[in-house]
């Protein structure tokens, strides 16, 4: 049995900025094996990790002002899920295609919590946009590091068929 619960947890940081997860793990899978697995072989190359870094970071910066769009709108939640789908696929080696549905469910899931969330505080609590966003930013940020560590780093060899 395979845990998917690294591309789930991936695919719930996709939702609330999209290119988090797979900048996080890009930055750990240069020296993974991946066999056939295509959404790895990508994350494994040099100028892919950089670009998501730069994507990542900008992300972070024009998501705390008022002319973007929601991220329950069309484009931007097709955007999460496929990079939900892409980092879950990632992440899961050789179980590819079983991360990357798992992955894209978490990313939709949790693009319409954090949504919801930062609308009812902001709106009800009458929190900043601009706070509320930073927070955010450093939940997604924690958990993408902390799963990327556990999945990368430290895989357990009987239970987590993940990048080794």
């Amino acid at each position: 049995m395979t845990n998917l619960l690294p591309a789930l947890g991936l695919g719930i940081v996709s939702g609330m900025r999209s290119m988090m997860g797979l900048a996080f793990l890009s930055d750990k899978v240069h020296d993974a094996t991946g066999e056939t697995n295509p959404a790895l072989a990508l994350l494994k190359l040099p100028q892919t990790a950089l670009l998501l870094k730069v994507m990542g970071t900008g992300e972070a910066i024009f998501d705390k002002t008022p002319f973007i769009p929601a991220r329950t709108a069309a484009l931007p939640l097709i955007g999460r899920a496929v990079c939900g789908a892409f980092v879950g696929a990632a992440v899961s080696k050789k179980y590819w295609r079983e991360g990357a549905v798992v992955g894209a469910i978490g990313a939709i899931g949790s693009t319409y919590a954090a949504y919801t969330i930062r609308k009812a505080l902001q709106d009800e609590a009458h929190i900043p946009n601009v706070v509320l966003g930073f927070v955010e930013d450093t939940m997604a940020a924690s958990i993408a590091h902390r799963i990327v560590d556990q999945a990368v780093i430290q895989p357990s060899e009987d239970v987590q068929p993940v990048i080794a």
